[in-house]
C-alpha cells in the first residue's frame, strides 16, 4: 500500500454525494455523445482517477519524446496552480504563475515543443490549431474532461493504491468512481517496484478487472543524474548530506533513491503544487544551515520550475540541484511505443 493510504470513514457521506454528482455527469456524457467534441487529429489524453501521485507529467513527457521527432506535437494542460485564466502559449519567458508548474516543467525540458494551457480543452485545441497547426495534441490531466473525446485515452494507476480499494473524495482520493477506468484504451500501472515479478504484474492487472480490449502496461520511476538549478554551480561531493525539498504528493520514492547514494537525507516536504513563499525560502535556508558543511539541496523538476522564478540569494541558488525522473517500462516498452505510433499513423 502507498504510504499514507487512508480512508476517512467519517467523510464517506460527503463522498457519496460527490460520487453521485460525478456518476450523473458521466451518464449524461455517455448517453449524449454529441456533447463531447472529436477532432480530426490524434488527441491523446493522459490522466488518472485519483488525486495526484501517479506521475502524469513524466508520462506525458515520455509520450511527447516519442512523437515530437516524428510529427508536429503540442501539449495542452489546464495549468493547475497558475494565477491566470484562459488560453496561453508557453514561451521562454513563462513562469509557473503564468502557466502552472507542470506545463513549465514540460516546456523547460522540451523548449521547441508547443505547450499551452487552457481550462477549456475544446477551446485550447482549437486555438492550437489556429496558432501552430499541430499534427497531434497530448492532453495532460484530462481524463475527467469529458467535453473532448480523445482518440487515445491513457489512464494512470498507482501500483500501491488500487482504485478498486479506494473511495470518493473527500473520504478517499477518487475523483470519480473506479468504473471510469472503462473509458481507458490503455492503463499504465505506475510507480511499480523495480524488482516486481511478471506474476505480480499479472495479478495487478487482474485486480483492476480490465476489459479484454484494454492494454495494461507497467512502469517504474527511473532517476537520472542531478543537475544544478543555476547553470554555473559546482557539482557537490558524492555522498554529501542532502536536504530534499519537495512539493509533490508522495516524496517517498525520491527519498529512497537519494538514500542509495547519501548517508544523510533530510526531508522538507510541502503539499503538492505548493506555491513557495519568501517564508518558505527562509525555512529552507534555516534547515540547510543546520546541516553539516557541504550539504546541498535536491528538489524535483516540478518544484525547480517554481523555484526558478523566485528571487533567491546566489549562495542558496548555487546549492540547489534537480533530480530528474522519467518512467521506465518494466515490460512491453516496444509494444507501448508502437501502439502510440500506430495510432498516430492511422490518422494519416
Amino acid at each position: 500500500m502507498e504510504p499514507g493510504f487512508r480512508i476517512y470513514n467519517f467523510l464517506r457521506p460527503l463522498g457519496w454525494i460527490y460520487g453521485a454528482v460525478m456518476s450523473l455527469r458521466n451518464r449524461i456524457f455517455d448517453r449524449n455523445p454529441e456533447m463531447s467534441k472529436s477532432f480530426p487529429i490524434p488527441v491523446i489524453s493522459v490522466g488518472n482517477i485519483t488525486v495526484g501521485g501517479t506521475g502524469k507529467t513524466p508520462h506525458t513527457e515520455y509520450i511527447a519524446s516519442i512523437l515530437k521527432e516524428r510529427i508536429h506535437t503540442a501539449v495542452l494542460s489546464r495549468g493547475y496552480g497558475r494565477k491566470t485564466k484562459g488560453f496561453i502559449m508557453a514561451d521562454a519567458h513563462s513562469d509557473s504563475t503564468l502557466i502552472g508548474d507542470e506545463p513549465l516543467q514540460i516546456k523547460l525540458r522540451f523548449p521547441d515543443l508547443d505547450v499551452a494551457v487552457c481550462e477549456d480543452r475544446v477551446i485550447g485545441i482549437s486555438r492550437l490549431a489556429e496558432i501552430c497547426n499541430p499534427q497531434a495534441v497530448i492532453l495532460d490531466d484530462a481524463f475527467q474532461h469529458r467535453r473532448v473525446t480523445p482518440s487515445l485515452n491513457i489512464l494512470l494507476v498507482n501500483c500501491h493504491r488500487n482504485i478498486l480499494d479506494d473511495t470518493m473524495l473527500p473520504a478517499g482520493r477518487l475523483r470519480e468512481s473506479a468504473a471510469g477506468r472503462n473509458r481507458a484504451d490503455i492503463i499504465i500501472v505506475t510507480k511499480c517496484p523495480r524488482d516486481i515479478s511478471n506474476a505480480s504484474m499479472d495479478s495487478l492487472a487482474s485486480g483492476l478487472a480490465v476489459r479484454p480490449q484494454q492494454q495494461v502496461f507497467f512502469t517504474t520511476l527511473e532517476y537520472g543524474s542531478i543537475y544544478p538549478l543555476c547553470g554555473n554551480a559546482s557539482m557537490p561531493a558524492q555522498e554529501s548530506p542532502v536536504l530534499a525539498v519537495t512539493g509533490i504528493s508522495d516524496p517517498t520514492p525520491m527519498v529512497e533513491e537519494l538514500k542509495r547514494g547519501h548517508k544523510r537525507v533530510d526531508l522538507l516536504s510541502y503539499p503538492d503544487h505548493h506555491d513557495f513563499t519568501k517564508r518558505d525560502i527562509a525555512e529552507i535556508q534555516r534547515r540547510l544551515q543546520g546541516m553539516p558543511d557541504g550539504s546541498f539541496i535536491i528538489t524535483t523538476a516540478k518544484d525547480a520550475a517554481r523555484l526558478s522564478g523566485m528571487e533567491l540569494a546566489d549562495e542558496l541558488k548555487e546549492k540547489i540541484f534537480v533530480l530528474p525522473v522519467k518512467p521506465a517500462f518494466l515490460r512491453d516498452a516496444d509494444l507501448f511505443n508502437s501502439t502510440v505510433i500506430n495510432h498516430i499513423e492511422s490518422f494519416k
